[in-house]
């Protein structure tokens, strides 16, 4: 009956976690499919701005940098366009005047080209260049094969290159500049969710009997669990950046009504943080080379306990995040973390009471549910009213807008 139950909880477990993934997936990819269209689209049109600038309205005579450089600095986010455009620019800089130097000294391109090629592709290697590296030596291309080399042709060289930039920032800062906001918070929303199904799913196997089986499964869980919080706090990184020397107000605005995505991440990693100490404990607990008193499924009952108020914090949380928890979900929450802090309270006073022969599993399966509760906002600080909580699905014709514009991800 026992392994009935265990086979049970095993199959919900699993599958769990794959809806729990599942819907995490579903509005980061199509959020950041239509993303992706308004900046390619963006990105097109500031090539085109560049070229009738630089080569119909002030005939540069190598105006193809102009539109390939406005096309690469439309970045992500408008904070990324201005610095990496400023990079960009410095490597052609160096590029151009670096190849005009050398092409004036040996009088040959084919020689010149094999002293500056490798010279600025060498700036790659410099971890504060990096890619951008790659600009200085496809600019000096430009300059050694294309047009005259010359100290004056440096001038139109990095006059086109300014003029690309200027274009790429001012149209990623102009038209719909990309907002990356709720595809933070559905990520870190969707591990703080999956934290409370792991959480009930050890309830449920405790319960049942420890399984080592079962316990192998809880591991590979939180291993998903803790790529699924990197991945949260990358996106959460993001949506910060994406803020800076943003000018559309209401996105900010509507960002700064909501849950503050870094805020939440770090409440979430260390949430999974002690979700995965509690795996480790059962599962050395389980293991041959080191097993230790584990609760058998008859005294089980308040650590499961313990573990079913954790999960259901951490669900309640999840929707926090997503500002779809209301002030009975708040009450909710201040009742499942109370009844978690007491029966810690009283597990811990029995263990010290009983001084077992081998407490360790046992006393740090307690010690991990404790710094869970440590990492837990208080309950006041979850579910605010009305006046403060974001619109987690706006109206139809909003969202409508909003997505198809595909830019803003808020």
């Amino acid at each position: 009956m026992i392994g009935l139950r265990s086979a049970r909880a095993s199959v919900r477990s699993v599958v769990d976690a794959v809806r729990a993934r599942l819907a995490a997936a579903r509005p980061a990819v199509r959020g950041h499919r239509s993303t992706l269209a308004v900046q390619s689209a963006k990105a097109a049109l500031a090539g085109i701005l560049a070229w009738l600038v630089a080569g119909w309205w002030l005939d540069s005579p190598l105006a193809v940098i102009a539109p390939w450089v406005a096309i690469v600095t439309v970045q992500t986010t408008v904070y990324r366009s201005v610095r990496d455009g400023l990079w960009q620019l410095g490597a052609m800089t160096i590029g151009t005047v670096l190849a005009t130097a050398v092409h004036v000294v040996v009088g040959n391109t084919l020689v010149a080209m094999c002293v500056v090629l490798p010279a600025t592709l060498a700036l790659t290697l410099w971890r504060r260049v990096g890619d951008h590296g790659v600009y200085s030596a496809t600019t000096a291309l430009f300059v050694l094969v294309y047009g005259t080399v010359s100290f004056g042709a440096v001038v139109d060289r990095l006059r086109e290159a300014v003029i690309g930039a200027a274009i790429g920032v001012a149209v990623n800062a102009v038209i719909l500049p990309p907002v990356y906001h709720r595809r933070g918070l559905e990520a870190t929303r969707a591990v703080s969710w999956e934290a409370g199904e792991l959480l009930a799913s050890i309830a449920d196997g405790l319960r049942s009997g420890v399984d080592r089986h079962a316990v192998l499964r809880w591991d590979e869980r939180g291993s998903e669990l803790t790529r699924m919080a990197d991945r949260a706090r990358d996106l959460s990184g993001w949506s910060s950046e994406s803020r800076r020397w943003n000018v559309r107000s209401e996105p900010v605005r509507r960002e700064s009504a909501g849950p503050d995505p870094e805020e939440v991440t770090g409440v979430v990693s260390r949430v999974v943080g002690s979700v995965n100490g509690l795996v480790r404990v059962l599962l050395e607990g389980t293991g041959e080379a080191f097993r230790s008193e584990l609760p058998d499924p008859d005294s089980a009952g308040p650590y499961a306990d313990l573990c079913d108020r954790l999960a259901e914090a951490c669900r309640t949380y999840s929707d926090h995040v997503a500002g779809r928890c209301t002030d009975e979900d708040r009450a909710g929450y201040a009742e499942a973390v109370g009844a978690a802090r007491s029966l810690s309270a009283e597990l811990q006073a029995d263990l010290d009471a009983r001084a077992q022969a081998d407490p360790s599993a046992l006393g740090m399966f307690l010690l991990e549910a404790k710094r869970l509760l440590l990492g837990l906002p208080a309950a006041d600080e979850v579910c605010p009213s009305a006046p403060g909580r974001l619109e987690a699905e706006p109206t139809k014709s909003a969202g409508a807008s909003t997505t198809s514009a595909g830019s803003v991800d808020a």
